[in-house]
């Protein structure tokens, strides 16, 4: 990035006039260009792209048959950002393996989701595009059509060890800890993460995280207690908070746990 620190890629940048620049978030291609007297954006999504770090350079021209968007100003801004958010509705995760909590346990998880980017003009700040960095598909999640809510569908790992988490820059990692305090053994078949209510945080090395989550579980509980935790993961400190909630939750909220969610024994299939 033109920053001096080139892993805070959401930071304020400059473009002089008739500058031009392309920056590669994961999956998602962006094109800007400054004149005078406008802006020009581009995205686009790649497919089957994962790139471990941001990618950023200048060009020396617009890009032929690139179309763009124009933002007219009397008075162009000089600066833009990248801000990344999290997504507007909850992400149901898989994971790859069956995850199973003894009674009596207590596990924490690291579950990655993809960000969208804020691309914002500066002084005034004016938004001029919102866009995911990874195309996500609809899911319902809920016991049938009529208890439930739209979200997202995401496959991920349920990793259990923060060192064993890969860096993407355009996905958010979320703490989930599980209590299970009932007598039964648990299979966790889905997890719904309630992202629209977490706030989004930036560390020093350029990785994203959000708050933590923390879901208690009974015996025959139709509703699981759920709990946010503003509590950063050890080794976190010094994290910006580069997003807030886009929903806020009553200070004691319930949410259902879905049978999708919390299932006993093994009588579920694999995640």
């Amino acid at each position: 990035m033109f920053a001096e620190n080139q892993a805070l890629w959401w930071q304020p940048q400059t473009l002089l006039n008739e500058q031009s620049c392309k920056i590669l978030l994961g999956p998602l291609q962006i094109f800007l260009q400054r004149n005078a007297g406008e802006w020009r954006l581009a995205t686009e999504l790649l497919t089957q792209a994962e790139h471990q770090h941001v990618e950023s350079q200048l060009l020396t021209q617009w890009p032929q048959h690139r179309q763009a968007s124009r933002f007219v100003f009397e008075n162009e801004p000089l600066q833009f950002c990248l801000k990344p958010v999290l997504a507007d509705r909850p992400v149901v995760v898989k994971t790859h393996q069956p995850v199973y909590v003894p009674p009596g346990e207590q596990v924490t998880f690291y579950i990655s989701s993809p960000v969208s980017i804020r691309i914002e003009l500066q002084q005034p700040n004016l938004l001029l595009q919102e866009v995911q960095t990874q195309r996500l598909s609809d899911t319902w999640f809920g016991p049938d059509t009529q208890i439930g809510e739209l979200c997202y569908a995401d496959k991920t790992q349920a990793r259990h060890s923060k060192e064993e988490l890969p860096k993407r820059v355009h996905k958010a990692v979320t703490p989930v800890t599980v209590k299970n305090n009932s007598s039964q053994m648990m299979s966790i078949e889905k997890l719904s993460l309630p992202v629209p209510y977490l706030s989004l945080y930036g560390l020093a090395d350029g990785s994203l995280w959000t708050d933590q989550v923390l879901l208690d579980h009974h015996d025959d509980a139709e509703l699981s207690r759920l709990q946010i935790s503003k509590k950063m993961p050890a080794g976190s400190d010094g994290a910006e908070r580069l997003a807030k909630p886009r929903l806020y939750m009553e200070k004691h909220g319930l949410f259902r746990a879905f049978s999708d969610l919390f299932a006993h024994a093994a009588s579920r299939g694999s995640l």
